[in-house]
């Protein structure tokens, strides 16, 4: 009987102690959302609304390199919807990074394209924001840094943003798909085909042609972006391509 109670009792602290652990974490993780917010208002447009506000939508788990991502969403539909991307690694230190709608080119840094007016720029890229991220939660005397590195990038496009790894073959899917984003200003049709057109030519040259079976190319469909990612030692460079254009619906 003695026994018995000693088991229960060592299951119930077994039980608080992981609940403990898990509110922590959560508490880690809302701390770290609030104060990207603070740092890129931007985020938060129209920020009393209560449609504004980021909840949780997806996480992804990696067990042999032990860290997570999590994505936070405003609602599908939102006027200039922004995401952002919570990462966690061993330790259970967290670092939140944003993801602008494509109304914030300096962000992305979109090649062949021009801010616009009254656009207020972010003091930040998609590429140092990655660097940060991956620097913060992994050390540089890490041996595996660079297999990490490489993983927490490609389950962040391909499993939490569902990108599809693209090649030169796929050219015929690149020009096909471009749609028209209602939170961008109107832009010609014709124009914006010639500037996806540059950028597939310039997506091509960092293409490694003696290495079919991998590309460092993902498409982002449900954003309207391609991200080609090259990494540079322990370092990453990410190329952000805008494949939609602005235009707006008439109602007759």
């Amino acid at each position: 009987m003695k026994n018995s109670i000693v088991k229960i009792t060592g299951f119930f602290f077994l039980l608080l102690s992981i609940n403990g652990c898990e509110k922590n974490i959560e508490s880690k993780i809302n701390h770290s959302i609030n104060a990207l917010n603070e740092k890129f208002p931007q985020l938060k447009t129209g920020k009393k609304r209560p449609q504004s506000q980021f909840t949780f939508e997806k996480s992804v788990r990696n067990g042999k390199y032990n860290f997570e991502i999590l994505l936070y969403s405003q609602p599908e539909g939102y006027p200039e919807r922004n995401q952002i991307i919570v990462i966690k690694n061993a330790k259970n230190e967290v670092y939140s990074l944003p993801l602008f709608n494509n109304k914030y080119k300096n962000y992305w840094q979109f090649p062949f394209d021009k801010p616009i007016p009254g656009v207020s720029k972010i003091t930040a890229t998609f590429t140092e924001q990655m660097n940060t991220a991956i620097d913060t939660l992994v050390p540089n005397n890490d041996r595996k840094k660079r297999m990490k590195q490489y993983h927490i990038i490609n389950e962040l496009l391909t499993s939490v943003l569902n990108c599809k790894n693209i090649q030169e073959k796929d050219s015929t899917l690149f020009f096909n798909i471009i749609r028209g984003n209602p939170d961008l200003p109107d832009e010609d049709i014709k124009t914006a085909l010639i500037r996806i057109r540059k950028n597939y030519e310039l997506m091509k040259k960092q293409w490694n042609p003696q290495n079919l079976g991998y590309s460092n190319s993902y498409f982002d469909e449900r954003n309207a972006r391609v991200y080609q990612v090259n990494f540079i030692k322990n370092k990453v460079k990410i190329r952000t391509y805008r494949i939609d254009y602005g235009m707006h619906y008439i109602d007759l």
